[in-house]
């Protein structure tokens, strides 16, 4: 069986919002580069970021629900290059689906320094009630917010 190609990487000037993170010394492995686990953390501070970014801020920790009105439902992670300690790293983010009850983040990690891509990733998350304990229609006010940073007016 052939071996699948990989997508092309999408710009860095498709995504409207980055993050810079450097690696500390606990993201390594044994072999001294970013262990994979912590990829997934990098797209958390990133999402974090893109939802102050759209507004959504708890005042408090017990209104986590209003900052993060979703559960990951899925997330994956392609891994390009080896970035090691003390490196500066940008994660980019875009939204890249809006459904009725969910929407989709794309990610790009890159140095810093030389824009060289490390790592891509992609989310589906739930748009939810922590009380309820359910899904929720994705509100047209998020929809809205998400236009307004992915698509602004020159």
């Amino acid at each position: 069986m052939p071996a699948m190609a990989a997508p092309a990487l999408p710009p860095a000037d498709a995504f409207r919002f980055s993050c810079e993170i450097e690696v500390r010394f606990r993201d390594l492995d044994a072999m001294g580069h970013v262990n994979n686990a912590a990829y997934l953390t990098y797209f958390e501070i990133a999402r974090t970021g893109y939802m102050r970014e759209l507004g959504h801020a708890a005042e408090d920790e017990r209104e986590l629900g209003v900052m993060f009105p979703f559960i990951v439902a899925e997330i994956t992670c392609r891994y390009l290059a080896p970035a090691g300690l003390g490196e500066r790293l940008r994660v980019l983010l875009r939204t890249v689906r809006i459904g009725s009850k969910s929407f989709e983040f794309d990610y790009l990690v890159v140095r810093a320094g030389d824009g060289q891509a490390v790592a891509t990733g992609h989310s589906v998350q739930i748009y939810y009630d922590y009380r309820e304990r359910r899904s929720l229609p994705v509100p047209q006010r998020f929809r809205e917010l998400i236009a307004k940073l992915e698509n602004p007016v020159p």
